[in-house]
């Protein structure tokens, strides 16, 4: 028999967010935003919602987006939002 894994609390991504400096964005308070000073990652997380991710330049245009289904993992959230905190910006030309 497969070994069960505990699924994450439902709020580990909301702490993962907030131990990495993300803040609420002025206009918007749903989205919760860092920025690097090379792009701002952009996250919008409801549970029970589709969560929305951006990757953005320092003008607010758009490098990339993800979005994930409502139930997908923390984890899987999170290890998205870690390669993006990691991953430097497409440069656009």
């Amino acid at each position: 028999m497969p070994e069960r894994t505990t699924p994450a609390p439902p709020d580990a991504l909301h702490q993962y967010l907030a131990r990495h400096h993300f803040a609420p964005h002025p206009g918007n308070s749903a989205w919760l935003d860092h920025d690097t000073g090379q792009q701002i990652i952009r996250i919008c997380h409801h549970p029970g919602e589709a969560t929305l991710l951006y990757c953005l330049t320092p003008s607010a245009v758009c490098l990339y987006e993800a979005v994930f289904s409502p139930g997908t993992p923390a984890p899987v959230i999170i290890a998205t939002v870690r390669t993006a905190l990691r991953t430097p910006p497409t440069q656009t030309g």
